[in-house]
Order: structure tokens, then sequence, then C-alpha cells
């Protein structure tokens, strides 16, 4: 008893660390969209929180609708999180398909959908420039009616889209690919030890069976404890976090109306002196 309770620090580290990494993932996403760091820590703590409490992930639109409201662009929202799903189950199928082919020797059905999600946002992602230069040529050439002129409308529509899909990620891609994978595996860590402090056996096996649950195909004790206390600890430091920035933002905004109260009596001294400097000029002559 004792040597598990000895492991609790280290699983609050670990914990720690499996969400930083989460985070920074987002970030990346996000850093074009230039939404201030802190402001930014306190919208993943805060909607992370929403989404270990609220089930079948559908915190997820709380996180779509936040990040709309930061970003002022509801379709960064939208994609925004759909990259980070793609990566984040990128690497989770990386770690789940060698177990479920080699050792369960069956490929389960939760696997099969997300293989094939991810395939077709590849396939779109991949082929979309060529087909909309095609479509796009090929119906300004030989179309020319209201339907067609809509079709184009939509085209434009989703090229808009697939811009924004680039921006989020060119350039990025291998980091954010590099932190799905190290939250992968420090969660399989953090997930060891929360098992050996509740005294429960974790495995490979125990692994599948984790993932399952989650999207409700499985049944998994340790899933339903490491939610609870996840939730908990993200809403104390979302709580906290939320107390810390609104007692530091009067601050900061009374530190920038003085400097711009300062540079103003500055200017307005200076257009004094040069007042007064004119006016003595024309007494002179």
């Amino acid at each position: 008893m004792k040597g598990s309770v000895a492991l609790i620090p280290l699983f609050l580290v670990g914990f720690t660390a499996v969400h930083a990494a989460k985070m920074i993932r987002l970030y990346l996403v996000l850093m074009e969209r230039r939404i201030p760091f802190w402001r930014f820590v306190l919208l993943y703590l805060k909607t992370t929180f929403v989404n270990l409490v609220i089930p079948f992930k559908l915190g997820e639109v709380f996180r779509i609708y936040c990040i709309s409201r930061e970003s002022g662009k509801f379709q960064t929202g939208v994609l925004s999180v759909v990259v980070d799903r793609f990566f984040d189950t990128a690497v989770l199928l990386l770690f789940l398909l060698p177990v479920q082919v080699f050792l369960t020797r069956r490929i389960s059905g939760v696997a099969l959908v997300l293989l094939a999600v991810l395939l077709l946002l590849m396939i779109l992602y991949v082929t979309f420039q060529s087909v909309y230069t095609y479509l796009n040529r090929y119906i300004i050439l030989n179309k020319n009616s209201n339907r067609s002129l809509a079709f184009l409308k939509g085209l434009e529509f989703a090229r808009g889209w697939y811009e924004d899909v680039r921006e989020l990620i060119t350039g990025r891609s291998p980091l954010i690919f590099s932190f799905s994978c190290l939250g992968w595996m420090l969660e399989l860590g953090v997930l060891k030890l929360l098992s050996k402090i509740i005294g429960e056996y974790f495995g490979i096996m125990s692994f599948n069976d984790y993932i399952e649950t989650i999207f409700r195909a499985g049944n998994s004790h340790l899933l339903q404890v490491y939610t609870w206390v996840g939730a908990v600890l993200l809403g104390i430091a979302a709580l906290f976090g939320t107390i810390l920035y609104l007692c530091l933002q009067p601050k900061a905004c009374r530190m920038k109306n003085g400097h711009g109260y300062l540079r103003r009596s500055r200017n307005g001294d200076e257009n004094e002196a040069g007042y007064r400097s004119l006016r003595r000029q024309k007494e002179t002559e």
C-alpha cells in the first residue's frame, strides 16, 4: 500500500506531461492564429475538462465553439479539432493495429471505422487540388448554366476549407505527429502507474480494452478511474488558472493604460514646448 501511495506524485507528473504534449500539439495546429499563449492554456484546460465529463466525445463541440470564438473564424474551430483528432487517431492506430493483428488475431470494428475515416480524409486532402483544378477548368470551358455556376461556387467554398487545412498543418505536420506519439507513449506509462496505484493489472490486452471502451465497445474499469481522476485534476487546474488570469488582467490593463498615459503626456509636453518655441520666434521677428 505504501508503495502504491508513493507512486501518486510520479503519476501527477506523468499526467501533467501527457496533457502538456497534447496541448502543444493543438497549439502547433493553431500557431498561425496567434492566440495569446495563456488564453490558449485556459482554453485547452476547460475544453479538455468538458470533454472528459461529457460522454461520446461530444465535448469536442464545445472545443470547436471556444476555438472559433478565440480565432474569430468558424472554419478554424472545426478544422483545428479535425486535424488534432486526425493526428491523435493516426498514432493510436499505429499502437492498436499491431496488437489486434498479431495478438488478438482480429481487427475490431472500432479500429476499422477509425482506419476508414483516416484513409478517407487523407484521400480527400491529397487529391483535392488536382480534382478542383480539373473540374473548375472543365465547367468554365464547357458549361454555362445556373446549375454549373452553383457548382463552381461550391468548389470555391470547398477550396477555402482546403486552404484553411493547409494553413493549419503546412511546415508543422512532423512536429504535430511527434507530439502525438509522445502523448500516447506518456499516457501508456501513466495508465501503468495508475493501475499499480489502484491494484489492477494493465498489459497490452488491457490497453486494447481501454481503447475500445473509449468508443463504448469495451468495459475498462481503469478508463473510468482515469477519466474521473483526470476530470478532477483538469477541473482544479482550469479553475485556478481562470482565477489567476482574471486577477492578472486588471493589473496588465492598468500598466498598459499607464504607459499610454505617459506617452500621451510626453507627446503633449513636446507639443507645448514646440508651440512656445515657435511663438518666441515670431515675437523676435
